[in-house]
């Protein structure tokens, strides 16, 4: 979870599987346990909406850009099966044994059970902050059944291209199309060696929608993006082999 392959290329959710919403479905509420504070110019605060796992699509708190890729991301991995932001406080001591409480920004449970509790900062301030030496007393006493592991996500967790890719893949699961995505499946049962997206989308005939299934279909593991970074109409892809 904590290097940036594993963090950021555990690829989506099952598309293929989502009912077509033809009428509007409140969201379920955040679960944050302490509200954001309120937006100001030198930050970028908001709220992302989405389902993972059997769940219906839930409001999320982030409270800086790099949260809310972090977000995306998070919502992107097929292994995420819920996301709790701004989950219960963790009471510890500090380096001079004052008792401290500390919010994290995300826990995440994943389809093995296993909980992680996230931490998100930039580099350059958890390193002037020496943030790493705090977590490992965070995570000292924070207890088995609240996560098994403690994260620190940073810049360096994920590329640009892995965020882009996320929150692309988060509008397109905006509006489901079973018909377009099922098109793609049968197009990628009969593949037989690399593709492009683009070519992919041609014999579906299905323009933007095909492209929009064609990338659903990598994070819902039936394609495999070859080259990496940006997926684009350009994007080499192969048929997923089943594990």
């Amino acid at each position: 979870m904590g290097d940036r392959e594993d963090f950021a290329r555990s690829r989506g959710q099952h598309d293929m599987k989502k009912p077509c919403r033809n009428s509007f479905s409140r969201p379920l509420p955040s679960r944050a346990t302490r509200k954001p504070a309120a937006r100001s110019k030198a930050s970028s605060r908001g709220s992302v909406t989405g389902s993972v796992g059997s769940d219906k699509p839930r409001l999320r708190y982030y409270e800086s850009k790099r949260e809310q890729e972090v977000l995306y991301l998070l919502h992107a991995r097929r292994d995420v099966v819920d996301i709790w932001d701004q989950p219960p406080p963790i009471t510890y001591r500090d380096a001079n044994g004052c008792p401290r409480e500390h919010t994290f920004d995300f826990r995440v449970t994943l389809d093995d059970g296993q909980r992680i509790a996230i931490a998100v900062k930039p580099e350059a301030l958890a390193q002037r902050q020496r943030f790493r030496e705090t977590l490992r007393l965070i995570r000292a006493a924070t207890p088995l059944s609240y996560a098994r592991d403690v994260v620190l996500v940073t810049e360096r967790s994920y590329t640009p291209a892995d965020a882009r890719n996320a929150q692309k893949l988060h509008d397109f699961r905006r509006t489901p199309d079973p018909v377009a995505d099922t098109a793609i499946a049968a197009l990628i049962d009969g593949l037989t060696g690399a593709t492009t997206l683009a070519e992919l989308v041609d014999a579906s005939g299905l323009k933007g929608r095909g492209f929009r299934a064609s990338f659903r279909a990598i994070f819902s593991g039936l394609l495999r993006s070859v080259d990496g970074g940006d997926i684009l109409p350009s994007s080499v892809v192969t048929a997923e082999v089943a594990q």
